[in-house]
This record gives C-alpha cells, structure tokens and sequence, in this order.
C-alpha cells in the first residue's frame, strides 16, 4: 500500500520543480553538470566527473536522471530502460559505436563496456531526436563521448584526473585515472578504471549474491595535420571477473571486450565538414552455474560470443539560416552462443545458431532557424535489415535442432533468413516564447527489428520467433523548459502508438514472442530553485504507462510513478544535503511479474572542493530500509535462467541497506 508520505511526495516535487529550471548554469559539487545543447531542449549532455555516491557501472549512473531506469539482475550490469524500453529499442554508443553484449539473459548490456570516468560527456536524449546513429532509437538515445583535445603550439600540454572510490555495503573499491597531452600535431590519451565488490547486502542485512570485478583501459593516438583535419585511432578492452547475478540461474566468470576505433575528421571549409567513424568490438563471454555457486547435480555453461562492426560517414554543411546533415551508417551483428551440460560433455542446445544481423541505412537531416526564436528540424532515413541464422539445421550433441524449435512453437519452417526495408523520420519544432521559456513538440516515426535473441534464440523452454515483424512507433513528444537565474522547470511528455511491438511471455512453460499492438505514454518533470542565497531545492517525477491493446492488460518492464526530491546548503567550495528517493506501489503487471511496494529510501551526502581537489562522502538508504525497485530480474518468473527454486521466483531482488561511501577526485 501507498503510505501517506508517499502520496504527498509528488506534490512536494512538483512544487519545488514549479520554482524555477533546470540547473544549468550553476555548477554544482554534488550534482551532475547538465551542460546543455543548443537548438535541442529535452536533449542533455552530462559530465561523468560531477556525481553523487558512486556507481557500479554506466548503468546505474543513467538511472540517477529522471525518466531513465534500471533493470538490476546483480551488483553489475544493470541495464537502462527509457520510456518503458530497453534492448535495441535503446541507440546506446559507446565512443562512436555500437557494443553489442554476448549474453542472451543481458548480464552484459553496453553500459557495461563503458567504463564511466574514461569519458568526457554524456549525452542523453529521449525519443528521436535525431537520425544520424542508425534504425531503432524509439526510446531514446545514450552516446558515450570523448571528446577531443584543443591543443595550441608547439610545447607538450597535458590535462587529466585521478580518483578513488569506497563503499562499505559489499566493499565496493574504485580506482580510476585518464591523461590527455599533445599539441597542435596531435594527442594521445591513456585511460584505465578498475572496480571490485563483494556481495552487499539488504536492509535485512541479507547478503544478495552480487560479487563483481572489472578492470578496463585504453589508448587514443590522435595526428592533426592540418587545421581542421584530425586522424585518430584507438583501442580499448575491458575485462570482467567472477561477476554473480542473484537475478539468473547462472553467473558470468568471464567476460573480455576488445574494441579497435578509427575516425577521420576533416573540415573542407568554414561551413562544410566530413566525420567518418570506423569501430570493431568483439566479446568472448562464459555463463555457468557452478563457477561461484554451489554447482547442483545437472552443471551448465553457456560460451558466447558476439562481434559488432560500426561505420558512419555523414557531411555536415551550416548555411546562413539553416544547418544539413547527410550520412549513411553500417551496423553488423554475429553472435554465436551454445549451451553445454558439463554433467554430461555434451551441448545440449545451440542457443544463438551462428547468429548476423546487418542494417545498413542513409540519412538526412535539417535544423532550420527562423528568426533568431524558432528552430524548425526534421529528417527522414532508410535502412535494409537483414538477419539470419546459419547453423539453424544444425544438430547439437543431444540431437536438438534451432530449426526445429522455431517450427514447433510457431509453425515456422523453409528459410529462416529475415530482410525488411525500415524506415524512420522526424518533424520537430521549437518555439522561444521569452528568454527564459522554451516550447518543444515533435512528431516521429522509428522501426526496431527483432534482434538476434528475439528471432533466432534456441532453447527448449525459450524460443525466438523468426517470422517476427519490425515494431513501428509513431511518436507524439511535447515540452516546455523555463530556465531563470535562480532555477527553472522541465515538463516533457510523450504518447507511443506502437504497431507490431515485439510481446513477450510465457505459453505452456515456454518463453515465446510474438508482434502485438501497443501503446506508451508517459510524463517527466524536473527542476530546481536556488532561495535564501545558499539553500537549493531540487525535485524530478516521472511516469510512464504501457498498454497491450490487442488482449488488454499491461506491458512488462514498465516502472511505476518515481521520483526524488533534496534539500541542499550551498556554499562555494562545500555543500551538504539530504533526498528522499520515491516510488510507488507497482501492482500492474505483465506476464508473470510480481507486485513490489511503494517505498520512501534517505540518502544524505556532502561535498567539498579545495583547488583541484573535491572530496566526497554520504550514506545512501541512511535508515537501512529493506526494499526492491519493480525493475528487477528475480520480479519475474518467466526468466528461463532463474533457479528452479519457487520460493527465489516469488521474492524481488533488494536494492542495498545502508551503504557509507567516500570518493576522491584531483583534476589537472
């Protein structure tokens, strides 16, 4: 049941949020640094060195802005939902491409490969926004940004950070550092992050299996040789150790990421610019249920792997009252997955049969500027997408053949290889009302194709569907931003009629898909007033509400009403405050999910900044309240990786009790 704290917390938001806008200007110690993006609002582009407590990944960082959440499996690798989506129906790139993660259950979505404090700004937009990333992105769009260095003269510069993390629920230790030198010529970067936790535990002091270890680095070398041409190339790899997931029936003991990048910038004028992107990741990852668990009688390993290669040119001409953009973009998949019963030295099941998908797309795209107070953008893309399984027919050692499968859940059979032509576009206005207040309303239209688990995933009791069409979301977003010297306001909202959403569930204990109709709508508010010259109150809301209109009901994965809301004493060099973290009851569900309840979880925090030093300290859930947020992979019984235990299924994965932290940062 919804306490009455509860229910007054949302008017207590909206209030403090109708005070003023959204903190732009200010840079605040403890906050996250919305630096803003011309021409876009609702677009936010944020810098990974200003945060509160420290995160276990990418992942659970997004979750800290409103409208973004989390589905959390374990103590790593929890995977971000926008608009009550997740997947592929998310454009997530990490340093100008695409990582897509070896694990069918998503242990490993691609804020997992993105070691947070390498880079130099987040970007986040909602929607579509714009077209120039690929097909899909009905969601929402994360891009993973280092930028680069501007060198002047001939003498070796350089700039960098150093810093250091601790929290004591799970002993969760971090260590990071990045350095940038060079000159005119050119740069080179060097960047390394390394992470490891024990198992936390929650408000009842139970101990979640949750143990994780990551380590990651990389380098950039980067030649500029004339003005306004720039040739760079990189490298990158992570590693991750022994990671448990209390949310599966399985663990990760290894998971390697290799990336290679090269870009090629060039500035044929003041007005006219090429940008190529070039990257190749590829991901060795080993599932099993014996490594870090108790190993039961029938033992189980899953080695996949899966390669992703991105490529995007696009030309980019600015006129006197407009700006163009022209491109085409290259995305291929290969994954490749079997299931082994170590019990008996045999693969039971060829999970992702030899797995490829590709889209490759065109794109163009326009801003136009009349008068100097409304920004008129749209664009329009094409993409071909292909995909196919090549070891469908095949047999594994037990006799189980994908094609097989595929014909006994949906009556599928012939050829299985998938092509359809998607195409996406936006019209986009923006309306400056005053020199504060800013409107903003879009009409969109994206395809998804089903990825490679969706269409060809192998296992007797979780089967892919390969006649799945594309989901086609036609997109209504309107917002109004005010933005004072003292503080501002936020409200988005957004409607998603969507044809041929790509359903799943459970039919006679298999879990299967299947295209229906569906819609999403939701609403977002956010703010800040700074009053009293050193008191600043800060509130976010957000609700979303997705509906399946071809058999009534909810969709799955679709977080309740949520929201926050902080007082904070700020002085110039420190500042100290206290949020209360808000959720309602979630009772409305989709296939097989449980009810979790509403929950009120204090977290107080304070900073201090001296020269190029900014310390950190705060105790998160500060009264050790045991609770869960719906989005949680032990929230549903239809997981096929879970553990046959009944009672594990009933009962909801728990965010952390208490957790004190500390965290360090030097800057030069």
């Amino acid at each position: 049941m919804t306490t009455p704290l509860l229910r007054r917390l949302p008017i207590m938001a909206c209030i403090a949020a109708w005070g003023g806008a959204a903190h732009a200007e200010t840079e605040s110690l403890s906050t996250m640094i919305i630096e803003g993006r011309a021409g876009v609002p609702g677009e936010l582009s944020l810098s990974p060195r200003q945060s509160p407590a420290p995160a276990a990944d990418a992942g659970e960082w997004l979750r800290r802005i409103n409208g973004i959440e989390a589905i959390r499996m374990g103590g790593h690798g929890l995977d971000p939902v926008i608009r009550g989506q997740q997947g592929n129906a998310l454009n997530v790139l990490v340093d100008g491409g695409y990582v897509y993660g070896a694990c069918p259950n998503r242990m490993d979505p691609p804020t997992a490969y993105a070691p947070l404090h390498s880079f130099d700004r987040v970007t986040v937009s909602k929607g579509v926004t714009t077209l120039q990333h690929g097909a899909g992105g009905s969601g929402g769009t994360v891009l993973f940004e280092r930028t680069s260095p501007d060198f002047e003269g001939r003498d070796i510069q350089q700039q960098g950070s150093v810093g250091a993390s601790f929290d004591d629920n799970g002993e969760r230790a971090g260590l990071y550092a990045r350095l940038v030198a060079g000159n005119e010529n050119g740069y080179w970067r060097l960047y390394g992050e390394r992470q490891q936790a024990n198992d936390y535990e929650d408000g009842d002091s139970r101990r979640i299996h949750s143990v994780f270890e990551t380590t990651s680095g990389g380098v950039t070398l980067g030649f500029t040789p004339t003005v306004g041409t720039e040739v760079a190339f990189g490298y990158e790899g992570v590693r991750e150790r022994d990671v448990k997931f209390a949310g599966a029936g399985m663990d990760a003991p290894e998971s390697d990421n290799d990336t290679l990048r090269a870009r090629l910038d060039h500035a044929f004028s003041d007005t006219l610019r090429m940008e190529n992107r070039l990257q190749f990741t590829a991901i060795d990852h080993v599932m099993d249920n014996t490594s870090l668990r108790d190993a039961p009688m029938m033992k189980m390993r899953s080695p996949t792997e899966s390669d992703t290669v991105t490529w995007k040119s696009m030309l980019v001409q600015q006129r006197a009252n407009s700006d163009l953009r022209f491109g085409v973009n290259v995305l291929q998949n290969a994954r490749d997955a079997r299931i082994i019963n170590d019990s008996k030295d045999v693969v039971a099941f060829l999970s992702w049969p030899d797995v490829t998908t590709r889209q490759s797309g065109v794109f163009a795209e326009i801003d136009h500027y009349l008068g100097e107070r409304t920004t008129v953008s749209g664009g329009l893309r094409l993409d071909y997408s292909e995909a196919s399984a090549d070891a469908a027919d095949q047999a594994s050692d037990t006799g189980v053949v994908a094609a097989d499968l595929y014909r006994r859940e949906y009556g599928v059979g012939g050829n299985l290889d998938h092509d359809a032509w998607l195409v996406g576009g936006f019209l986009r206005g923006e309306q400056r009302l005053s020199d504060t207040d800013t409107l903003y309303a879009s009409l969109s239209r994206a395809e998804r194709d089903a990825d490679a688990t969706e269409r060809y995933f192998a296992k007797g009791d979780w089967v892919g569907n390969p006649g799945l069409d594309p989901e086609v979301h036609h997109q209504l977003d309107v917002g109004i931003e005010r933005r004072l010297a003292q503080g501002g306001v936020e409200v988005a909202a957004f409607a998603d009629r969507v044809d041929d959403y790509i359903f799943r569930e459970r039919v006679d204990g298999v879990s299967v898909y299947r295209n229906i109709d569906a819609t999403l709508y939701g609403v977002e508010l956010s703010g800040d007033l700074r009053w009293a010259r050193h008191w600043e109150t800060r509130g976010q809301l957000s609700w979303v509400r997705g509906d399946n209109l071809d058999d009534g009901g909810a969709l799955a994965d679709i977080a309740p009403l949520r929201g926050r809301l902080s007082q904070f004493h700020v002085r110039e060099a420190w500042e100290a405050g206290l949020t209360a973290r808000f959720s309602d009851a979630q009772d409305r569900l989709g296939p097989d999910e449980v009810a979790t309840s509403g929950y009120v979880v204090l977290d107080a925090e304070a900073a201090w900044r001296w020269q190029a030093m900014t310390l950190r300290a705060g105790v998160s859930n500060l009264l050790d309240k045991t609770y869960s947020d719906f989005l949680n992979r032990n929230r549903s019984a239809s997981d096929p990786f879970l553990a046959e235990d009944p009672e594990s299924l009933a009962l909801p994965l728990n965010e952390p009790g208490r957790s004190v932290w500390v965290g360090m940062e030097y800057v030069f």
